[in-house]
């Protein structure tokens, strides 16, 4: 199946909000408390936000952000639904461009991800991301990532 990219509203939010895959789900829960606060300041704080679809239902498969920490450093972020593994191969080369042109803009690309998570961990070692540290969240282990 082929995929579109276009820029999130709101109502990609709210969509996402109650159809994320669970993967997705535990890791937003452990690190922000509940998945719509978590997905609203990512909407809210992102200088730019990309919605991902399956092109012949258009179901939102998934969002992904850049909010500016300063001139040089940006945090990269991304949730998805079960509809993503309909357009897995459109998704890892589109998001492979937007990470390059991002890290155009940033030098610096940063975040954490559920360590447990190892479908995220694969998809970010893709993009070109290196693992740095451990925290740990809401009673979980997180893999903090850098693309420089």
């Amino acid at each position: 199946m082929k995929a579109y990219v276009r820029q999130s509203t709101q109502e990609d939010v709210d969509y996402l909000c109650n159809n994320l895959r669970p993967e997705d789900r535990e890791e937003v829960i452990a690190s922000h408390g509940s998945t719509k606060n978590a997905l609203q300041t990512g909407l809210d704080l992102s200088d730019e936000c990309w919605t991902f679809l399956v092109k012949e239902t258009h179901e939102i498969a998934g969002i992904y952000g850049v909010a500016r920490q300063d001139d040089m450093v940006a945090c990269v972020w991304l949730l998805t639904t079960p509809a993503v593994e309909k357009i897995w191969m459109t998704f890892l080369r589109e998001t492979k461009r937007l990470t390059k042109e991002l890290n155009k803009k940033y030098s610096i690309l940063t975040n954490s991800v559920d360590a447990e998570y190892t479908v995220a961990i694969k998809w970010l070692k893709f993009l070109g991301f290196t693992f740095i540290n451990k925290h740990n969240y809401g009673g979980k282990p997180f893999l903090e990532f850098v693309r420089i």
